[in-house]
């Protein structure tokens, strides 16, 4: 069997690439939109249609959707840029 590679020394290797890590925050990007639209979509599907809590549940669900995209996206950035 080859010699195994370490999930952090492969992530080095990938985004020390440009592209890629333009990509992956594209990406990241993508998914606040989807995780936008769905947080807030979710609960109406429950049935949630008050205007006080949809204002609240509206509110949390956009910044749970950048929260979480920009913790991924610090990711590739911190390799890129070589702060770990």
């Amino acid at each position: 069997m080859g010699e195994e590679i370490s999930l952090y020394d492969k992530m080095y290797e990938v985004f020390q690439y440009e592209w890629v890590v333009i990509l992956y925050i594209v990406g990241c990007i993508s998914l606040a939109w989807h995780l936008m639209h769905g947080f807030q979509s979710a609960f109406r599907t429950f049935g949630v249609s008050n205007k006080r809590y949809l204002a609240i549940l509206n509110c949390i669900g956009i910044a749970f959707s950048i929260l979480v995209p920009l913790t991924f996206i610090m990711m590739p950035l911190s390799f890129y840029f070589g702060w770990v």
